[in-house]
């Protein structure tokens, strides 16, 4: 079997469940995402009517004021991202925080004004979910969700920590009844659009990445856009989740398919240069040249030459080093596990003028060199990154950041050290 009828094949394996799930209509759209929504309001509804719920919901909008969740908490750093983007609004720098003060000094007890108050807040359908599902969990439950995975680790850090709540037992089974309801249209979105999925993942085919893999991540880019999706503003959901799912497809290849990540714009002139060479080469059996190339893709012969540098290419270290033998590349690799005494004895020095010379900066400003280097066995950061940790501002960390190197610079001795240790390296 040639393997363009292996390909076709597998692909008729992969689409086999989404062809079960025929294309929705744009009313079947509409009457869907109206049970979604619907689902959504009816647990606010739920969790003002319960005084168990509504004490849960005012201490988790405090928090978000005044405890916003620390990435140092979370030993799995893309849970305390996907809180951090559910609750970004709600913090005391969000759009809504003026809103969620209302919320938690409210002293109005009548339920049609608790429920304007958090009609108030807008919150989204998966932190919807997410609360109730924490919710229930606190009071014996068990229940799958991401969002409520990470609102556990953020618990476990409240202050004062929340007593165990016990929403009656009515409110309890109406709850799952609502997020049944909601799963089940969620669904119906998700599973009635696939082939979009495969579709769009089938250009992303001969980057490296298994076919499979960009289907899984385009789905992802489907159900979050299947959260997120108003019928109410007159697009159809196709229409709606096609950018969602091209996003994640992207993120995915540039994280995944290459050493080095570019920005996804250059990504794709990369590809672009690279898919015409493989079309000259499949041609005419020749590569072509920088200025064939330039004139092809209409652009400058520096810009072909730069593209022509810029392609991440790998292999791995356990490919035979050539056909016909059984070594692998990793057997060529040298051992350097081996200790050196003299290199060991002068970063013992290093790091001891290390910690005099850092032993004069404010401790944040020390925090931030240590993280934005990887310093003291602190892993490397972002600045975004710091800015969780510490509960600042990006901008704050880049003032720190700057104020902590500019007093490292104007001690003599740093430069002192520096010197020396380049003569050392260059001798």
């Amino acid at each position: 079997m040639s393997k363009t009828a292996q390909f076709a094949d597998s692909d008729d394996f992969l689409l086999a469940p989404a062809k079960r799930y025929p294309l929705l209509t744009a009313e079947d759209e509409i009457s869907i995402d109206g049970d979604k929504w619907s689902a959504v309001n009816e647990l606010h509804k739920l969790f003002v009517e319960d005084e168990a719920l509504r004490a849960y919901l005012c201490a988790f909008f405090t928090q978000a004021l005044n405890n916003a969740p620390n990435i140092k908490h979370y030993s799995q750093r893309e849970q305390h991202f996907t809180l951090r983007r559910e609750l970004a609004d709600y913090f005391s720098d969000g759009k809504y925080a003026e809103f969620v003060n209302r919320l938690v000094k409210s002293k109005a007890k009548g339920t049609a004004k608790w429920l304007a108050n958090v009609a108030d807040l807008n919150i989204p359908a998966s932190l919807t979910v997410g609360i109730a599902v924490a919710a229930l969990r606190r009071s014996g439950g068990q229940y799958s969700d991401s969002v409520a995975d990470s609102i556990a680790v953020w618990e476990r850090h409240w202050e004062p920590i929340l007593s165990s709540i016990t929403p009656e037992t009515a409110t309890r089974k109406a709850i799952k009844q609502q997020l049944t309801a909601y799963t089940r249209a969620k669904d119906k979105l998700v599973m009635h659009n696939l082939r979009l999925v495969y579709s769009i993942a089938g250009k992303y085919r001969g980057r490296g990445i298994a076919y499979a893999d960009l289907v899984q991540e385009g789905t992802l880019g489907l159900i979050r856009a299947a959260e997120k999706y108003e019928a109410h503003q007159g697009y159809r959901f196709s229409t709606y989740c096609f950018n969602w799912i091209s996003q994640a497809i992207r993120r995915y290849v540039g994280d995944v398919g290459a050493i080095v990540r570019f920005p996804n714009h250059l990504q794709e002139q990369i590809a672009r240069f690279h898919g015409e060479i493989a079309q000259e080469v499949a041609r005419s059996g020749e590569e072509p040249d920088d200025q064939t190339l330039a004139d092809r893709l209409n652009i400058s012969l520096s810009k072909a030459r730069e593209l022509r540098e810029l392609r991440n290419l790998s292999v791995s270290l356990d490919a035979p080093k050539f056909d016909d033998e059984e070594g692998s590349l990793l057997d060529s690799v040298a051992d350097e596990t081996s200790s050196d005494t003299d290199a060991n004895a002068t970063q013992e020095s290093l790091s001891k003028f290390l910690d005099s010379a850092m032993s004069r900066l404010e401790s944040n400003e020390r925090e931030v060199v240590y993280c934005r280097w990887g310093l003291k066995n602190h892993p490397v950061m972002t600045r975004t990154e710091i800015a969780d940790k510490l509960g600042v501002s990006r901008e704050w960390v880049r003032q720190l950041e700057r104020s902590a190197l500019n007093k490292l610079k104007s001690q003599p001795e740093v430069h002192a050290t520096f010197e020396d240790f380049v003569l050392s390296e260059a001798g």
